[in-house]
């Protein structure tokens, strides 16, 4: 039987299954945090929004899309470039997130929309970002520092939904919240590491060794989707990739037959939710029947009940759990990105 505490007292230096283990108290913080800042906002008609951001600090945005769906009054852009498209000049509600205020892509892509008419938000601890609020009268969500920008979702997201319903692009009901909020809670309880035999330590066994592929329908979990294989990267450092339905029926699909040897060790995290079209569901039968013909496993996972928001949070944290105990199997830190770290200093960062 796997010693999990003893996993994390030898590999979890960084304290990474502290703040995944905390999400809910983040939430807390980051729902009043979003509330009062949104309190300084005026309402403005836009055309589109464009969050600038890269990472952890991007995805913020796509959850954002993914649960208000057709809740937005404009379309949303999430930009990870250094310029943002030509057509966001004009018009756009811009929210540039950066949790360290030091990123090159998004301050870039923020200084390639200077010019035009759009009204401009950051979200960030600090950094160049803080300074050039200050300097242009830009308002700033300010959220606290010191983590890791993945571990820090809970901020970019609810600084991100607050601004949108502040700024009049986009309804929801702080009921929403709260329900959110309890199955979080519900989901730490079910998969703490004093838990035995929990879902997530056996998802991190199913893998371990292994290549995931997160597999998921188009709206509410596609943002979850590229969440996990995000996570398993960063934390569990380990290789993992994430395609949506129906288009990986298009292409992907053809692709599981050859390498064999890869084709064979991959095992598929299935993220799937009842709100799916009909033809979606019936897209992921099918596919799936597929690949178990050479996958080393499927894995199945349903989104639960409950809200939109409630159903992609309580998921999302399952896979965060996932990836800090695969980390411990692969016998790595979740913490540290030194391949990330490395890649800045080379870019001057």
């Amino acid at each position: 039987m796997t010693d999990w505490k003893a996993l994390r007292d030898r590999h979890d230096g960084g304290g990474m299954y502290a703040r995944v283990a905390g999400m809910a108290a983040q939430m807390r913080d980051a729902w009043s945090i979003g509330a009062a800042f949104a309190e300084r906002l005026e309402p403005a008609p836009c055309r589109q929004v464009v969050v600038c951001g890269m990472g952890g600090s991007a995805i913020g945005g796509d959850l954002a899309r993914a649960f208000l769906g057709d809740r937005l009054r404009a379309p949303l852009f999430v930009c990870r470039d250094y310029r943002a498209p030509a057509w966001a000049r004009d018009g756009s509600l811009v929210i540039v997130s950066s949790y360290s205020g030091n990123t090159g892509e998004t301050l870039s892509a923020c200084a390639s929309l200077s010019g035009g008419d759009g009204r401009f938000v950051a979200v960030s601890s600090g950094g160049k970002l803080e300074e050039l609020c200050r300097d242009g009268d830009v308002p700033l969500c300010r959220i606290p520092g010191g983590m890791p920008p993945r571990a820090a979702i809970g901020y970019s997201l609810f600084a991100t939904l607050h601004i949108l319903r502040a700024a009049g692009a986009a309804s929801f009901g702080d009921e929403e919240y709260e329900e959110a909020l309890r199955a979080v809670e519900a989901r730490c309880q079910e998969c703490a590491i004093d838990t035995p035999g929990n879902v997530a330590m056996e998802i991190a066994q199913a893998v371990h060794g292994r290549f995931p592929l997160v597999y998921a329908g188009p709206g509410l979990l596609e943002a979850v989707a590229r969440r996990w294989a995000g996570q398993l990267n960063e934390n569990a450092k380990s290789l993992a990739h994430f395609a949506i339905y129906p288009e990986l029926n298009h292409n992907e699909i053809v692709g599981w037959q050859t390498p064999e040897a890869l084709v064979r060790g991959a095992v598929v995290l299935s993220l799937e939710d009842d709100d799916d079209h009909e033809m979606t569901r019936r897209q992921t039968e099918v596919g799936l029947g597929i690949v178990t013909q050479t996958a080393h496993s499927v894995i199945r996972l349903q989104a639960g009940t409950g809200g939109r928001l409630s159903r992609m949070l309580s998921l999302l944290v399952l896979g965060d759990f996932v990836s800090v105990y695969l980390a411990y199997l692969n016998g790595v830190d979740p913490t540290p990105v030194e391949k990330i770290d490395y890649l800045k200093r080379q870019l001057g960062r």
